[in-house]
């Protein structure tokens, strides 16, 4: 509207009346046209029009940075916008398929934030599900996009948000009853094949695990898998090769919710045996992330431990690989 008005301020008031339907949609499309937007699909079809039978008549793909020239509903009710491509390619596309400007930098922002944190866990999404710039779902404003279901998300960190007591968006509107838990928890993720949002937030729940098939069924009695990293290969004498894991769990009841995970364990893989044993395991209550740093047969890994009263203390622990498939850990030293 600021626009429009500083735009009727050059005309005299009888050059108004005669023309201001002209004047309006010049001052419209000139806003339209400063906006810039990305393309978030591997491949997308431009079309002649916003109609069901329209003609496509080019391609873009992820990445691509387009000007919105105008938008339009179709008869269904979708929006549609009209775009210039990188080679000047015209047409008119999806809205939903396009992402802000100004949403792609926060979202480059907190990859930049973490790039140096090791993955603690993989996951896939096990629905369509909102990426969001912020761990909060009370309302739409954070979305970043919406994540088709199967995307491949590395985890790197966990938060626990009080849960919203209503949660708008379409197909989540609900009221929360009174004996619902009462708090969210959400992965902080790194998208690995997104070439415009490569990080932002998800809603926990949503997000199925892909634990390793050979340590899926070594999981404690009790607990779950909630993280796990290579430690290295063991290799047999017939070559046969597997790998050993650190392997962070957390109780299934009566965890501690202020903490990600209450047992850190090695898997060691015996190539003699093909089967894994447990040369390591303590009870340590802690949060992500876990860092683990291997040279060669030798390294470490870092926990960041949480005692009763929330006090937050870094453990060194030193690990070393062994013949046979054997893995020694060092007691920790306090940092």
């Amino acid at each position: 509207m600021k626009r429009l008005v500083n735009c009727l301020k050059f005309y005299s008031y009888a050059a108004i009346i005669l023309s201001l339907p002209a004047l309006m949609t010049s001052c419209w499309q000139g806003s339209a046209q400063d906006e810039r937007a990305f393309v978030v699909p591997e491949k997308l079809k431009l079309k002649n029009s916003t109609a069901q039978a329209a003609r496509s008549i080019g391609e873009l793909k992820s990445g691509d940075q387009v000007t919105v020239v105008d938008r339009a509903n179709a008869e269904d009710g979708e929006s549609w916008s009209q775009v210039k491509g990188p080679n000047g390619e015209s047409g008119w596309i999806r809205s939903l398929n396009l992402v802000k400007m100004e949403i792609v930098e926060k979202s480059r922002q907190i990859a930049a934030e973490i790039k140096d944190i090791p993955t603690q866990a993989v996951g896939k999404s096990k629905a369509t599900l909102k990426l969001r710039l912020s761990p909060d779902r009370s309302d739409d404003d954070n979305v970043a996009t919406t994540l088709p279901l199967g995307t491949g998300l590395e985890i790197v960190a966990r938060e626990r948000k009080p849960r919203p007591t209503k949660i708008e968006g379409k197909g989540e509107t609900k009221e929360e009853s009174e004996n619902s838990v009462k708090y969210d928890n959400w992965y902080k993720v790194r998208l690995k094949d997104s070439a415009v949002l490569p990080a932002g937030w998800i809603y926990g729940d949503s997000v199925a695990l892909e634990i390793p098939n050979e340590i899926f069924y070594f999981v404690s009695s009790g607990r779950e898998i909630v993280g796990w990293q290579r430690i290295g290969t063991a290799t047999g004498a017939d070559n046969k090769s597997g790998e050993h894991f650190l392997v962070l769990e957390r109780k299934n009841f009566g965890a501690d919710e202020g903490v990600d995970f209450d047992r850190v364990k090695v898997l060691a893989y015996d190539p003699a045996t093909r089967d894994y044993s447990t040369p390591f395991r303590e009870d340590v209550a802690g949060r992500f992330p876990l860092t683990l740093k291997m040279d060669g047969s030798r390294g470490y890994f870092q926990v960041f431990a949480v005692d009763k009263n929330g006090q937050t203390q870094k453990l060194t622990y030193g690990v070393e690989m062994l013949e046979g498939g054997k893995v020694r850990v060092a007691k920790p030293i306090k940092n």
